[in-house]
């Protein structure tokens, strides 16, 4: 039961990481938060005294389902994937961050690092990388 919960632990800590942001012109530092999920990720960030949380979805993937026949009856199933993603942040004093991100990996997998530009609602653009 031991090994099931440290198993448990390291696979939920292995979903989470950081991304180092920083705003164009002044330079400064902003750091992201993020926890994968399976069908969208959740960042968060801290620019002065606002905290920003939102979710990040995949932008252009689809899926594809059908009926087969022949001498025998099957179900066809299939998925696209993209490695762009768009998020929203609603931040706790009334502004927002726009977010288009290009992960590394084209499954979604977020820790596998990527690029991507925010947009703040007060016009600052944060480059990140992670």
């Amino acid at each position: 039961m031991r090994y099931l919960s440290i198993l448990s632990l390291t696979i939920l800590t292995a979903c989470s990481g950081t991304m180092t942001g920083q705003v164009r012109d002044t330079g400064e530092k902003v750091q992201f938060n993020y926890e994968q999920g399976m069908d969208h990720d959740i960042y968060t960030a801290k620019i002065g005294n606002e905290t920003f949380k939102g979710k990040a979805i995949m932008d252009g993937s689809s899926s594809t389902y059908a009926n087969a026949w022949g001498e025998g009856f099957t179900n066809i199933f299939g998925t696209t994937s993209t490695n762009k993603f768009i998020a929203v942040l609603l931040g706790d004093q009334g502004h927002s961050l726009n977010c288009q991100m290009r992960y590394a990996d084209s499954s979604g997998f977020t820790a596998s690092g990527g690029i991507g530009i925010c947009k703040h609602s007060d016009g600052r653009v944060i480059d990140i990388v992670w």
